[in-house]
């Protein structure tokens, strides 16, 4: 069984703390997510991630807490659609900052922070908010999952879509994760009718002129890539390969 903080209770999550000191932060925002899928699917998938890595690691004989997620970030990319819901960046540090100083203050000084939401400010302010706790405590050790640069790309090889790497936002990866999560909170009837959108293939050029929406990026109907052709199969496959990822970051970084 999985150590999930939000389901412990005082005495299970003090028995924890005997085993382990490795913690799973997942950090992401309520966002939209195209016309199909849900605001939280960044959170959605954050906590998925944690939870195959943790399983992965338990096979293996490494215990470890997944803390209740924090469920609001920076997200000014997508603040043009409604639903999104975005803060400011000392505010999500000074979140992060919280967390993990009471969860180190409980033992749990290993912490591998995952979010779904790869926004470069919000990144920023995460990893901003992990590094104050590391100045007050020594031995305190995080590490940021770059999942989004180096284990993504492990799964291409199992998306159908043509061009999975211009997959910037809601295409076929983040639909399929939610198809395998939560496929009850996917819009079929939405989704069927969704064409390719390949501008992700000049996001970072337009980035770096300038453009700091989804609007002016590429994506005026809130995705990049293909989610018509998702699949549920397909983002269980994803999670496999980026939880195998994650592994080897904790056991790279923190264990």
């Amino acid at each position: 069984m999985l150590n999930k903080m939000y389901a412990m209770n005082r005495e299970s999550f003090n028995e924890l703390t005997k085993k382990t000191d490795l913690a799973f932060l997942p950090v992401s925002p309520m966002e939209a997510h195209g016309p199909h899928l849900p605001l939280s699917s960044d959170v959605i998938t954050a906590c998925q991630m944690a939870e195959d890595t943790a399983r992965k690691l338990q096979d293996e004989g490494i215990e470890s807490l997944i803390a209740t997620p924090i469920t609001y970030c920076l997200a000014d990319v997508a603040s043009c659609f409604s639903g999104t819901t975005t803060i400011r960046a000392e505010t999500l540090t000074a979140i992060v900052e919280d967390v993990c100083t009471s969860l180190a203050r409980q033992g749990f000084k290993k912490i591998m922070l995952i979010s779904g939401h790869a926004e470069g400010p919000s990144i920023d302010a995460i990893v901003q908010g992990a590094a104050n706790v590391q100045a007050k405590y020594p031995d305190f050790r995080f590490h940021f999952s770059d999942f989004f640069v180096k284990g993504l790309p492990l799964a291409y090889h199992v998306c159908r879509g043509e061009h999975p790497e211009w997959d910037m936002h809601a295409g076929e990866i983040e639909t399929s994760q939610i198809m395998y999560v939560h496929p009850e909170w996917v819009d079929m009837d939405a989704l069927k009718d969704l064409p390719p959108n390949h501008a992700g293939e000049h996001f970072f050029e337009k980035w770096d002129q300038g453009c700091d929406n989804f609007i002016d990026l590429g994506a005026p109907n809130t995705y990049f890539g293909d989610p018509a052709i998702s699949t549920a199969e397909t983002g269980r496959k994803i999670f496999d390969i980026v939880a195998d990822f994650i592994v080897k970051e904790a056991k790279d970084n923190l264990l």
